[in-house]
């Protein structure tokens, strides 16, 4: 099949028959910067044990990061609304022998209808998205571990990126500050699925200061919140002159742990019961008694 048919524009997914998605893009997804500082995260986080664990990648584009995580032996699933690409993802499927790959056809802002998964990576979305905070709080409760954003945010001060996108001046927007950018105008549905980098029903986004991002991945139950920068390939030359101060993208990680986790509230059942457990303990005839009991268990 002629891959110019199918118009990928950013994945070079590599095919069990040896083709590529997209030979020009000069090396394949699985040598891209950003899968393989994924990897590492995970491997760490999950010692190592990949297989069996759920990802889903939200706004998947072509289906490159998803295929890459089914490789891995997790259960992958990419989430696409437009349907040039996600017909894009279904060839891919189609092409490599990965039990464990889904598609889905279906919206972002929909994701609480999906379940629950091990791994939420969000890379190119958030802010595309012009309610982003309600997008991350259904995200949050169904979370079991890791949140990945890779995305654009936001700061108080002018920045070349701000200039760059002509990001709007400061403003609030569901409780948090940031800047909001310009997508498209009225168009059809037709246009709208050829336009495969911008968002899908919002006419504008809203990039969220990253101070404010920050705090509301903590907020919402993630104990751990990092930045992640080995997702560059030369570290010191993206800081300094390459993407990251040019168009204010960063790598955000938030990790829930297990042992920070706060428990499940007790029923107010069980809570009246250990009450009154306590203080029957507390009780002289509690006192009294306890040689009996004592010794009717040794007599069992």
């Amino acid at each position: 099949m002629d891959m110019n048919a199918n118009n990928f524009t950013a994945h070079n997914i590599r095919l069990d028959d040896g083709t590529q998605t997209l030979p020009s893009a000069g090396y394949t997804m699985d040598q891209h910067p950003v899968t393989r500082a994924v990897r590492r995260l995970l491997q760490n986080v999950f010692q190592g044990r990949l297989e069996g664990k759920s990802v889903i990648d939200v706004g998947c584009l072509e289906g490159g990061y998803a295929t890459e995580f089914a490789r891995w032996g997790m259960c992958s699933t990419g989430l696409e609304v437009r349907e040039t690409n996600y017909s894009n993802c279904l060839y891919v499927r189609d092409h490599v022998n990965l039990p464990t790959l889904r598609f889905i056809h279906g919206d972002a802002n929909d994701i609480a209808r999906y379940g629950r998964f091990d791994v939420f990576f969000v890379n190119g979305l958030l802010y595309h998205l012009d309610r982003p905070r309600i997008f991350l709080e259904n995200v949050a409760r169904n979370c079991n571990k890791i949140l990945i954003l890779h995305t654009h945010v936001a700061f108080s001060q002018p920045t070349e990126g701000a200039q760059i996108y002509s990001l709007s001046e400061p403003s609030e927007n569901e409780g948090l500050r940031g800047r909001w950018f310009s997508e498209h105008e009225d168009i059809s549905r037709e246009d709208l699925d050829r336009l495969k980098w911008t968002s899908w029903d919002n006419k504008r986004s809203f990039w969220i200061q990253k101070e404010y991002l920050l705090q509301v991945m903590r907020d919402l139950g993630f104990d751990l919140v990092l930045e992640q920068f080995d997702c560059m390939p030369n570290i010191v030359k993206e800081m300094t002159e390459g993407y990251y101060p040019k168009i204010d993208r960063v790598m955000l990680v938030g990790i829930k742990s297990s042992g920070l986790s706060a428990r499940p509230s007790m029923p107010e059942e069980l809570r009246s019961l250990r009450d009154e457990v306590a203080a029957l303990r507390q009780s002289t005839s509690w006192r009294v008694t306890a040689p009996l009991r004592a010794l009717r268990r040794l007599l069992k």
